[in-house]
């Protein structure tokens, strides 16, 4: 049975803490600036490393952890990644579990071959987790204290001290923010719609439809190109350079390094993102997001 996915989470729990309504703060743990949080499937006794990636619009699990834990295949679905369709095996009605009390059932898990995400990042990459958290639960990244916590959205207040940044909508679940951005040899600024993606080990990347318009490219000069790979192991071959400065909430860089997609592969004419906000720019932050309301919070780490 084809279908796009549409997954349902149940919050079961909720307890006081950290002066919201907490549910569950886990540890997390590093690998080359990506987040990684233990999870377990089905009530196995055994805690796989799942990839907190907010540029995740589904929850993936390898496939080969998948026969392992008898996970039942109950259709097949349509995805997108690294610019192309892909068609692969899901499971419905199962059960993930962070720490002690953190419970959702019904969730959808998409099979797929991580590999060579393993091998890449040589730690084991069982599944990718983002906006099946993300669309229940107020979610905190707190880098400074290896953390991610959970707190209910129901009469949630921001504590600390951030500015309230107003999330865009895109497409897939996914979501993103407004940026000032002055490209290299040009003096005036351009607003640009960027994707939140704690899966992009970089800071920005911009799309091949903006590159074009914008004419961030000089092309009078010699590239220097960069490879990469998504979810899938399709390699994409790119441009990395830079741009004069960035800007949102309060903040700003300047000299920012970027990847600038001009790869046929990665031509995404139809994203109603711009590019990518990358880990490396996130992980200034201890980030708060709250999907309810639209909002994030980036506040400046200690």
């Amino acid at each position: 049975m084809m279908k796009y996915l549409l997954v349902p989470i149940l919050l079961l729990l909720s307890i006081k803490g950290y002066g919201q309504n907490l549910i569950e703060a886990a540890p997390i743990r590093f690998v080359d600036n990506y987040i990684f949080v233990e999870i377990t499937v089905n009530n196995q006794n055994r805690p796989l490393n799942f990839w907190f990636d907010t540029g995740a619009g589904i929850t993936v699990i390898d496939s080969d952890i998948a026969k392992q834990l008898a996970i039942e295949v109950t259709g097949e679905s349509k995805i997108n990644t690294s610019g192309k369709s892909l068609v692969s095996k899901e499971s419905t009605l199962n059960e993930l579990k962070i720490g002690e009390k953190l419970i959702l059932e019904n969730i959808t898990l998409v099979l797929m071959d991580l590999s060579h995400l393993t091998k890449y990042l040589n730690t084991n990459v069982d599944g990718v987790i983002g906006y099946d958290l993300l669309e229940k639960f107020i979610t905190e990244t707190n880098i400074d204290s290896k953390e991610i916590r959970f707190y209910s959205p129901n009469d949630y207040v921001f504590n600390g001290h951030a500015k309230t940044i107003e999330l865009t909508t895109l497409e897939s679940n996914l979501f993103g923010i407004l940026i000032e951005t002055v490209p290299k040899n040009q003096s005036e600024s351009i607003t640009l719609n960027l994707q939140i993606d704690t899966g992009a080990d970089n800071y920005l990347t911009f799309h091949n439809k903006i590159v074009k318009e914008h004419q961030l490219i000089n092309s009078k000069k010699r590239q220097k190109t960069i490879k990469g790979f998504g979810a899938d192991s399709t390699i994409v071959t790119n441009v990395k350079g830079k741009v004069s400065e960035i800007g949102f909430g309060d903040k700003k860089w300047k000299n920012v390094p970027a990847t600038f997609e001009v790869d046929p592969i990665n031509s995404r004419e139809n994203s109603l993102a711009d590019g990518l906000l990358g880990q490396r720019l996130l992980l200034d932050f201890n980030i708060t997001y709250n999907l309810k309301e639209r909002l994030v919070y980036l506040e400046k780490r200690k």
